[in-house]
């Protein structure tokens, strides 16, 4: 209760057609901006343990693939059941959802991930001697 009433404010999506409509996306700006130290350490645990190219990527945005998925199951579902939807505002509210869920968080991890994958790749692996 306390960081709702102290804690930063996030962003809410405004409610598109009526006032009492719950918001479509919220966004803890405060979250997004500790995503790309996220994003840097997990590069960094994969590329120390000498993992492949793909599994560092996967490690970076491995936060956000649960949302990945459920939207890849969901917007099947809405699109199939658009037309039971009242108004039809679930379409335009889960590409919304996915744009604040997904693709800022996954741009964020991937901010601070790719450039400690990139610099540690090139400074070879440690340990190693050469003369």
């Amino acid at each position: 209760m306390a960081v709702e009433k102290l804690g930063p404010k996030p962003w809410i999506s405004p409610a598109a057609s009526h006032p009492r409509m719950a918001p479509v996306a919220i966004v803890y700006f405060a979250w997004v901006m500790t995503l790309p130290l996220i994003g840097a350490l997990g590069a960094y645990l994969a590329t120390r343990a000498g993992a492949a190219p793909r599994a560092v990527l996967s490690s970076i945005i491995f936060p956000v693939l649960p949302y990945f998925g459920f939207f890849i199951i969901g917007l099947p579902i809405a699109v199939f059941l658009d037309d039971q939807v009242a108004h039809h505002i679930m379409l335009p509210a889960l590409f919304l959802g996915f744009g604040a869920w997904v693709v800022l968080p996954a741009v964020a991890l991937l901010a601070g991930g790719l450039p400690v994958h990139y610099l540690l790749s090139r400074r070879g692996p440690r340990g190693v001697l050469t003369t």
